[in-house]
Order: structure tokens, then sequence, then C-alpha cells
């Protein structure tokens, strides 16, 4: 029988071991002097990035309470399948956390509509709208709007309508392969690095870009494979954000005194990339598209009451039966005569609602393994 072997432990070579530690002060010092005082800092002084709630409670439990500021975020979907919906509900979201700040609108498809706007909560009055003629042009004035301390989001709506000048100069005939993708990585490339300064002097900005699917050109189309799909704009887009989220969306209609009329859209989502928690991906949700009466919300409101109790009881914050039940969370304590009470009383009690919504992502957070720090987000404002 061959003998064991031992394990052996292999050592760093003498000339190199025998460096003076003294150094690398000396060397941060000069770094921080060229390059700036923030350019360099210890990882634990970097906390996870603050959230801006989506208006959604599921896709803001996925993402632990909203898209993350100062980093890229990218909406996808097939066409009017809710991808500027949820980025006007964002911008709402925006607007209230940050009120001395301004939320920029890049118009590039010149389709921007006031009314649906300020039915999902938008303050309209305070929306800065920039309309470029180019991609070039759209480009340039994002990348100033990042670098800009009075701006809080920027959203590019969309990615896919970003023509180059040598496109719309040119005749129909021309050949530009590939012009929108460099384009595309330029923009992002300027963003990340404007972010990145930006925030070393305390401002910062949220850029989120809506995009469009194309079908593949030479693809095999139908079938069990399905449809080649691709994203305009380049493969940096993939890489660049921190959340990418997939959006579909399902029309129903019911019929008002002989006329079909829109009664609500079942949206889906998928988060096709998160680098900032390892939580659910996927989800649905129900947006109001005229007044329903049975829950006494307005179109443009988000019906997630039943969800939200859905979560809770799996939290076992909220439980019972018959027509008895219970809302125990933290220091609160509901008594229902059913679901439908419940959620009546949700929509009522918007501090209830938002403080019951904060307690699932603070749950989901910490089955997560998320630090005391991003936990404190949720409690503090309770004083608990």
């Amino acid at each position: 029988m061959a003998a064991a072997r031992t394990k052996r432990t292999r050592k760093a070579p003498a000339e190199i071991t025998g460096k003076s530690p003294s150094e690398l002060p000396g060397l941060l010092d000069e770094i921080q002097k060229r390059y700036g005082a923030n350019v360099v800092s210890n990882a634990d002084d970097v906390p996870q990035p603050y959230r801006i709630p989506t208006g959604v409670f599921l896709l803001d439990f996925c993402l632990l309470g909203g898209i993350p500021i100062s980093r890229g975020t990218m909406i996808i979907g097939r066409k009017h399948s809710g991808k500027t919906t949820l980025a006007y509900s964002i911008a709402a979201n925006t607007q209230q956390m940050f009120p001395e700040q301004r939320v920029v609108l890049v118009d590039i498809e010149g389709t921007y509509d006031d009314t649906w706007a300020s039915k999902l909560g938008v303050n309209t009055s305070d929306l800065l709208l920039v309309q470029p003629e180019s991609g070039e042009a759209a480009c340039d004035i994002v990348d100033g709007l990042v670098r800009t301390r009075e701006v809080s989001m920027v959203i590019v709506d969309s990615v896919a309508a970003l023509s180059p000048m040598k496109e719309i100069e040119g005749s129909a005939e021309d050949t530009n392969v590939g012009l929108q993708a460099r384009m595309m990585g330029m923009l992002l490339r300027k963003t990340t690095a404007g972010m990145i300064a930006e925030r070393h002097r305390g401002h910062f900005v949220t850029p989120v870009y809506l995009n469009q699917y194309r079908a593949k050109i030479g693809g095999a189309t139908g079938g069990f494979t399905g449809e080649p799909l691709l994203t305009p704009g380049g493969h940096a887009l993939g890489f660049a954000n921190s959340v990418e989220i997939i959006v579909k969306n399902w029309e129903k209609t019911r019929q008002v005194k002989g006329m079909e009329i829109m009664s609500h859209n079942e949206h889906s989502f998928k988060v096709e990339k998160n680098k900032l928690n390892g939580g659910m991906r996927n989800g649905e949700f129900r947006l109001l598209r005229s007044y329903d009466d049975k829950v006494g919300l307005d179109e443009g409101a988000i019906d997630d009451g039943a969800t939200m109790l859905a979560f809770a009881k799996k939290f076992d914050a909220y439980g019972g039966g018959g027509s008895a039940w219970t809302l125990a969370f933290w220091d609160e304590e509901h008594k229902f005569r059913g679901v439908d009470d419940a959620i009546a009383h949700l929509y009522q009690d918007g501090e209830l609602y938002a403080k019951l919504k904060d307690y699932l992502i603070w749950e989901n957070a910490r089955m997560c393994g998320m630090k005391e720090d991003f936990l404190l987000r949720f409690t503090e404002p309770y004083g608990l």
C-alpha cells in the first residue's frame, strides 16, 4: 500500500515576502493625490446600493427593494409589453425620493404620453423631456446629464431607436453594419465612467435603458426552438448593466354598456440579470387600465394586495380561517373578516401597505443573507 502523502504548504519566495509592508500606504497616498481621494477604499466601506422602488411589489421583492441607485438597469420586451409603463412608475418613485433633483426622459422614439405618465404618478411639471435628433446627440446629452448634480435619473427610451447620423443622412441603399452597436458601446463606457466619477463627489445618478426585441436575421423561426430574438445595441448592454428585466403583457377586456374596453393588463417579468443578490427571478402583476370598483383602485394602479398577503402567509405573518384572519408582524396586529376585507384595508391604509411591503422585503433580504446595515434600511423608518 502506498504511503499517504503529507500536505505541504507552498511558500512565497523570500524576495517577495521580504518587501517592506510600509510601501502600500505610500502608494495609496500617491494614487489618491493623482486620481482623487475616493478612488481607493476598503471593500467594507462600499455598502450595497440603495434601491428605487419600481411600484410593483413582487418585482421589488425580487430586487430587495427595487432597482439599484447609481447602477445601470435595462428593461426589455416586445412591443406593448409594459417597458415604458414600468419606467414611468420608477420615475414617479424617484421623484418622491429625490424631490430636489430632476428625472430626465430622453425620448428618442418621440412617443411620450403625459396623460399616461400622470396616471402612473409622474409629476410631469417636474419631468425634463429631451428629444434628440440623432443617436450621437442622444449619447452626448445622456453623458452630460449623468455628470450633472441636479439629475437623479436618466431614462433612455429606447436603445433600439438610436439612429447614427451617418444612417440618417445617408441613402437607404447604404450598408451601415455595427454603427449602432459601436455608438451604444461608447455611450455605456461614458456613462459608466461618469457614474463612478459622480459617486466620488457624492452624486448618485441612475441610468435606465429601455430596449426592444428584434427577430434574428437568418435564424429559423417557430418549431421547438421558438423565434430567435436579439436586442439591438450590441452585446455591451448585457455586461454594463447590473439589472436586466424582461417584461411581457396580456391585455384583458370587459364589456361596459355594450362596448369592449380595457380592463387590466396581466404582466409577467423575469429578472434576467441581477448582480445584487440571488433571490427570486420571476413573477406576475396586474395593472389596472380602468377603474375597478371591487378593489377601489384607479387606472394605472397595481393590484397586488392578494400577492402581498400570500407572501405574508409564507412568512407566518398572516393566517386564520373562515371569517377570522390576523395580520401580525413587527409591532402591527390587525383582524380581518377574510381576504377581501384584508385587501381592502391594505388599499385604504397606505401606511400599513408600505410597512407590510417593507417587512416582506426585509424578510427576503434576511433570507438572502444581506448584512445588518442593509436590513436596517427597512426598519429604521418605523423606529424598530
